[in-house]
């Protein structure tokens, strides 16, 4: 026993002694005492400092160890905020001067190339210059010394440096920093050729092609623009020469443009199929690294569709692209890629695509171009229930009221205000109004160009209020071939039938926002256009009183005739009513209007907006009775008419004048 507790007893000191305690000070013995002088007397040794010592050490054995960690020294202090220029300036200088002739070295390293886009960024334009042209120039120099050492290093240009991950940011920098450098442009441009195909569907590189496309000219953009439609196009393409006008204009309008693939394949039909087949499948890689939304992919994807049979668009196109059209709806291009996947497209994709939009009705109809996708669906889509309940349904909901539920609670003054329409904002926008025009006016509804009938041709009256671009998108029953048939239509039901029932799930929300809004609808461009319509489609005394008490009792400084827009608003108004025959027992503005203002109709025709408003009246079924009460004023509306020597002649007047006379 005495013996077991002896040596319990001389373990536990042998154990004490391997692990002394914090308040004893360690005892080093001459072997502790060679490696304590390296380190100091007061640094502990925790898992941390290793850390960081085998990280230096690590770093040291790298390329331009010394200069990567000066550099990064003064980039920690370039990027300051609050830094002046001056400071600036000074910094730069002294990084510039170590990372010249080492660039490309610096550039690849994760953590030492944002020293090199600093330089870019806060470097003067000779600095940007010389950084720019050794990168540039990095993979031509190094042939002879890839030949010489077999470095892999020296096989690195440009192209490779926008595949790495970190080191694609440089080339980010030098192209939006240095875009209106020509010189830079064009040294960036030539280390590029040869290799946009397969930059175009890298994941790391296709951010590169995205800003440069966006940043550059598109002249100096063309020639890479070019590979990416096959070597065919780059070789055979040639540039057109200016137009004989634009020499005599002056000098920089002289530079040949490329034309475009579209044309290019009509000047040569037998390089067609290659073409086609080459933007198969560089498009088809792009759709398997999701590259749908990016922009230069979108003009590829318009441009393939434009030479592109219908058949092609059914069969690759509209399929690959259905569960992406919200990515595509952020560019013009996109949006007409869209446009004809849903014009060709089989039924099934098109209920993938509608079903992807929803949620995004209102925001695609504010959009600048993702309007015309939403009026394509509805002026295509057979399934107008679908229709309603995916795109449309959105429309009935108030954004603002729905805002006002997750916020604060409102005033009492606001709670005394009408609510405002669900669709107002959308009535109001240049965009969003297309999407009711496109529904309130019938296909088949002709209009003459002119007054003359002998001479104006006849146009369908819905296509005044779209310009060509909206009309070539939203071009007339489109057709595939199938089963030998060349003329088969992708839509089945009726444009009228399909637009009726479409516009009585729309009715009440359009009355109520004419209704409550008609002031505001009438001093608009956008709204005195749906007002218009509706009053044709959907005639009301509610309305129409809403519309004379708008002239009546305005809140602008300026009456309703003698407003630029309110005035032909009205005018347009009873031009339609004119058309019509109105009998007594049926709503009409025109009675309602010389009613309410019979007594002021002298007043108006004394101004030339007021007459052209009564020229209109005129021809509607008031005409005799408005023609009474302008009896007593003929004079003074043929003074008008004429001008004198310190007035101006009255265009309105005299055709007012012409009108009492007919």
């Amino acid at each position: 026993m005495a013996d077991k507790s002896f040596h319990k007893v001389k373990a536990k000191k042998e154990k004490s002694s391997n692990h002394p305690s914090p308040s004893k000070k360690r005892k080093f013995d001459n072997k502790d005492k060679a490696n304590a002088s390296a380190a100091s007397s007061s640094a502990t040794v925790t898992p941390s400092n290793k850390k960081r010592a085998l990280k230096a050490e690590r770093q040291s054995h790298r390329k331009h160890a010394t200069t990567v960690r000066s550099s990064k020294e003064i980039w920690n202090d370039l990027r300051v905020k609050t830094n002046d220029k001056a400071t600036n300036s000074k910094l730069c200088t002294e990084l510039h001067a170590l990372l010249k002739g080492k660039c490309m070295e610096v550039a690849m390293q994760h953590d030492a190339s944002r020293c090199v886009q600093g330089l870019l960024q806060f470097g003067t334009e000779e600095q940007r210059r010389e950084v720019v042209m050794e990168l540039c120039d990095a993979g031509s120099s190094s042939k002879s010394t890839d030949e010489k050492n077999n470095n892999n290093q020296s096989n690195m240009n440009l192209a490779e440096l926008c595949k790495i991950q970190y080191a694609h940011f440089v080339v980010l920098k030098m192209i939006k920093y240095c875009a209106k450098d020509e010189v830079c442009v064009k040294l960036i441009v030539k280390s590029l050729k040869k290799q946009m195909t397969k930059l175009a569907v890298h994941s790391v590189g296709s951010r590169v092609l995205e800003l440069l496309f966006a940043s550059f000219h598109p002249k100096s953009t063309a020639p890479l623009k070019l590979e990416l439609y096959g070597p065919q196009f780059a070789l055979f393409a040639s540039a057109i020469p200016p137009s004989e006008d634009k020499k005599g204009s002056g000098g920089s309008n002289t530079a040949p443009t490329l034309p475009t693939l579209a044309t290019f394949i009509a000047n040569n039909p037998d390089k067609l199929e290659p073409t086609l087949t080459y933007l198969h499948t560089l498009l088809q890689k792009g759709l398997d690294k999701s590259l749908t939304g990016f922009a230069y992919f979108h003009s590829l994807l318009l441009d393939y569709t434009s030479i592109a049979t219908p058949n092609d668009i059914r069969s690759f196109l509209a399929p690959a692209l259905a569960e992406h059209s919200l990515h595509l709806l952020s560019t013009r291009a996109g949006t007409k890629v869209v446009c004809e996947c849903c014009a060709y497209g089989s039924v099934k994709d098109r209920k993938r695509m509608i079903k992807c939009l929803k949620g995004y009705t209102r925001s695609s109809l504010l959009h600048r171009d993702a309007y015309l996708a939403i009026l394509r669906m509805c002026d295509m889509m057979d399934d107008t229930v679908l229709v309603n309940k995916m795109l449309l349904a959105e429309l009935h909901k108030n954004s603002d009221l729905e805002k006002a539920k997750g916020g604060a609670v409102a005033d009492d003054d606001d709670k005394d205000e009408k609510p405002t329409s669900p669709i107002l904002d959308l009535v109001l926008s240049d965009t969003g109004s297309k999407l009711f025009l496109l529904l309130l006016v019938p296909k088949e509804e002709q209009q003459l160009d002119n007054d003359d009938e002998s001479t104006a041709a006849a146009t369908p009256r819905w296509q005044k209020y779209f310009d060509p671009y909206e009309l070539s998108v939203l071009h007339r029953n489109p057709v595939i071939s199938e089963n030998g048939d060349d003329a088969v239509p992708t839509s089945k039901k009726a444009d009228e039938t399909r637009r009726q029932e479409l516009l009585v799930y729309m009715k009440d929300l359009l009355i109520d926002v004419c209704t409550n809004h008609a002031e505001e609808l009438m001093r608009s461009k956008p709204g005195s256009r749906v007002l218009m319509e509706v009053c044709d489609n959907f005639p009301g005394e509610e309305l129409f009183s809403a519309i004379v008490e708008a002239c009546a009792e305005s809140d602008s400084d300026e009456p309703m005739v003698e407003d630029p827009v309110g005035h032909l608003a009205l005018k347009h108004i009873f031009l339609l009513e004119a058309k019509k025959e109105v009998d007594d027992d049926e709503p009409s503005l025109a009675r309602m209007f010389y009613s309410k203002f019979n007594k002021s109709l002298g007043v108006f025709a004394s101004s030339n907006r007021g007459a052209f408003v009564l020229s209109a009246l005129l021809q509607t079924c008031v005409k005799e009775d408005v023609k009474k009460a302008l009896k007593d004023h003929k004079k003074d509306i043929a003074k008008l008419a004429k001008g004198g020597k310190d007035k101006k002649m009255l265009a309105g007047c005299g055709i007012l004048l012409e009108a009492l006379k007919a």
